[in-house]
């Protein structure tokens, strides 16, 4: 679970901005709401992050992506440009600088990283060892051996192994990306969390590849189904079935002289397609996916993300996650989420402002804002909890009149160009 993140000079955060997870002293649904993974240490389980269009906010999910792509992700070539590098337009001379806090089955990892577009500048592994004290795992800095602290209790050649292997263009961590390296134990279970609890951004986007893990996953499928049922869609179930070519325009196909042969084979290939069947008290009938609506779409592949989050210790976000959802059926995932996970992290943005006016599960520690300054055109962070907002005023409210800010100033109504056009 993330505990705080900071970014620096990365698409429009020009400055250092920081996110904490970490809940204030709020005991609104401390239970479903606050995991800890080390007594005292209270972190979030959900953060929804609020701004204009063309804020950041989709900008800081992609920080948050960018790090841990950086972290675990190698290069093949070493000439090969780290296409991650996205500096803010007026400092892009200037290297990206990343910090962030997190756990990992109780231990407590800080790690550091400046890179440039073509470089690993500097960065920095610590880690809790036995007794609970941060330790240093590595450190590196450009054009320098790596140097691994002492609790690793590596060999020479595990030492040697790792600066060979390690490109100028590669994080220490991805070299394990790549290479059959014997790295202590600590360094192995990182790399492998990493690997399968930290999840790309709206990941589950391709739904024939969700139907084919729920064929192979029961667990999965019943999930999905469960969800399904509880949205009202009379879904009964969903099956990956192969789409047959029309025959004549198969022969079309295979009758243009204009198509090259490859072409020809690709549009041929067999191909898969998603139905489902829906029920009524009186008869059965089948959809495929592509005729269902784009909110029984969108639920299809947010009940795939819901199994992760059950399963704990993922860490998961989406950009706009509300997207072609009924209110109500938002917050009853958002409550299911809640409820049925333990230690994972869902991190969203949405233009919903409804959720502001549910206190019973969107805490203030939970919303953040991300706004623009119009002056400089940089992104700042900003916490609800951290505005000053009286207890027994509307959150919602307070958004709504400008008072948090966040909030797109689009003036009058009135178009010039109409005069003009009158004008003339």
């Amino acid at each position: 679970m993330i505990q705080e993140f900071s970014v620096q000079n990365f698409l429009s955060f020009k400055d250092k901005q920081t996110i904490s997870f970490t809940a204030t002293s709020d005991k609104t649904l401390s239970d479903e709401l606050i995991f800890e993974p080390k007594s005292g240490v209270k972190l979030l389980k959900m953060i929804v992050i609020y701004g204009a269009n063309a804020s950041g906010k989709s900008n800081l999910l992609q920080a948050i992506q960018s790090l841990w792509m950086i972290i675990f992700s190698p290069f093949d070539k070493e000439d090969e440009k780290i296409g991650l590098f996205q500096p803010f337009e007026l400092t892009k001379n200037e290297p990206t600088q990343y910090h962030i806090i997190f756990w990992v089955n109780g231990k407590k990892y800080e790690y550091e990283l400046i890179h440039n577009g073509t470089s690993i500048l500097y960065e920095k592994m610590k880690y809790t060892s036995d007794g609970g004290v941060l330790s240093e795992m590595y450190v590196r800095n450009f054009g320098e051996p790596i140097q691994f602290g002492s609790t690793l209790k590596m060999k020479a050649k595990q030492r040697d192994d790792f600066n060979k292997d390690t490109l100028h263009n590669h994080t220490v961590l991805s070299t394990l990306n790549k290479k059959n390296i014997n790295a202590p134990l600590v360094m192995k279970e990182l790399y492998d969390w990493i690997k399968n609890n930290v999840h790309e951004l709206n990941v589950h986007q391709d739904s024939e590849k969700i139907a084919e893990q729920a064929e192979s996953n029961p667990e999965i499928k019943s999930l999905i189904l469960e969800l399904l049922n509880k949205a009202d869609f009379n879904i009964s179930d969903f099956n990956l079935v192969d789409f047959k070519i029309p025959k004549d325009i198969r022969n079309k196909i295979q009758d243009d002289n204009e198509l090259s042969e490859a072409i020809k084979e690709r549009l041929l290939k067999p191909q898969k397609q998603i139905v489902f069947l829906h029920e009524t008290e009186s008869e059965k009938f089948q959809i495929s996916f592509g005729m269902e609506s784009s909110g029984t779409q969108t639920y299809f592949r947010l009940a795939r993300l819901l199994y992760d989050l059950k399963k704990g210790e993922n860490i998961l976000m989406e950009d706009e996650l509300e997207d072609s959802l009924h209110y109500d059926l938002l917050l009853h995932y958002l409550q299911t989420y809640l409820q049925a996970s333990c230690n994972s992290q869902l991190i969203f943005a949405t233009h919903n402002q409804l959720l502001l006016d549910e206190n019973w599960m969107i805490r203030r520690d939970m919303v953040w804002f991300v706004e623009k300054e119009r002056s400089t055109s940089k992104s700042i962070l900003y916490r609800a909890s951290d505005m000053g907002i009286h207890k027994n005023l509307s959150l919602l409210n307070a958004y709504r009149i400008g008072k948090l800010g966040a909030k797109p100033l689009l003036g009058s109504t009135f178009l010039n160009s109409g005069k003009y056009e009158a004008e003339n």
